[in-house]
């Protein structure tokens, strides 16, 4: 009997062992596993990165394919995008050059998509004519304290001393923020930059409610401080100083045929019809998502008859894969 109570002992010693190892088992398999498949997850995510910023890349060059084209006149599509045009000779037509596939176009197992803007119908922030900026602001209904602060901290922060104006800010107001930086006392090299002037808040910068921002409207890279009259925004055409009815005839105007010349009520308002510096915004999808996004400033220019064009790239940046949304903001955009 008692040898018979012991061999059990020892079965039921055996199975919970047998138990405790399978169920050991169990959980290393598991693990692994897991393992295995957030590896594969991760390569995965890796592969459609690289994949998506070569597509990107790939828009990129489509756009300035179109660009290095001899066009002489630019306009505007419905979709706000650079229409290029070529006018055989002074007074003809314009006549638009076909466009290439712009939205998902498929290469690989991927798409690529890309817009391209036009930086000479945004106004200069570096060369801009006395008075443009502030009537810009206004068109934005911006709160006067706030246009002057503004104003006043954009030119503080392009001189070259540390003296600031009476509504402006210089290294001593930008080294006691949370993140401290000096201002540049230069020229502003990159339109995001506006983002660390004083008064410039994120819903100023990118645009609110139906309010274009200042990305949109200012640029540092155009040739000077002439605007576009076929591609400027409303918003610049206003900041010129044209009444709501020359705004409304030239949009009009525009809207069926670019100018192929300034008419000559407008030659003095620093207009041209032709632009050499644009922005082309390109993204990768995989699988229909964007996976990556870059922009470029580039700009195009040409020397003697016959020669072949130069582009200059001046900015080559990576964007978040998806647009942050707009912040909410009070009439006048302060903090």
């Amino acid at each position: 009997m008692k040898n018979y109570r012991l061999a059990a002992d020892e079965r039921g010693f055996a199975l919970l062992a047998v138990t405790l190892v399978l169920a050991l088992l169990g959980v290393v398999v598991t693990e692994l596993a897991f393992s295995m498949r957030l590896e594969a997850a991760m390569v995965r995510t890796y592969k459609d990165a690289v994949l998506a910023r070569h597509l990107a890349e790939a828009g990129v060059q489509q756009a300035i394919r179109e660009i290095l084209s001899d066009a002489t006149v630019h306009g505007l599509d419905d979709d706000g995008q650079v229409v290029f045009y070529n006018v055989a000779q002074t007074g003809a037509t314009p006549k638009a050059y076909p466009k290439l596939p712009r939205s998902h176009v498929r290469l690989g197992s991927g798409e690529f998509s890309y817009r391209i803007t036009d930086e000479e119908g945004r106004l200069n922030v570096n060369t801009r004519a006395p008075g443009t900026l502030e009537r810009l602001l206004t068109v934005l209904e911006i709160d006067k304290d706030v246009r002057d602060i503004i104003s006043d901290s954009i030119e503080d922060w392009r001189d070259t001393n540390e003296t600031h104006r009476i509504n402006g800010a210089e290294s001593d107001y930008y080294l006691q923020q949370p993140v401290p930086y000096r201002s540049r006392n230069a020229n502003l090299q990159d339109v995001a930059e506006l983002l660390q002037i004083q008064g410039i808040t994120p819903a100023i910068y990118y645009g609110h409610d139906d309010k274009p921002g200042l990305v949109d409207l200012l640029t540092v890279r155009s040739r000077g401080i002439n605007i576009n009259i076929n591609t400027a925004p409303k918003a610049i055409l206003q900041g010129q100083g044209l009444s709501d009815a020359e705004v409304s005839d030239v949009m009009q105007s525009r809207a069926t045929r670019p100018y192929g010349v300034v008419p000559p009520r407008y030659t003095t308002r620093q207009f041209i019809t032709g632009s050499t510096t644009f922005r082309i915004e390109s993204q990768g999808l995989i699988g229909g998502e964007p996976r990556a996004r870059l922009m470029v400033i580039v700009q195009r220019t040409v020397g003697l008859s016959g020669a072949v064009p130069v582009l200059a790239v001046f900015t080559w940046r990576t964007l978040p894969s998806r647009p942050a949304a707009p912040a909410a903001t009070t009439k006048s955009g302060a903090s």
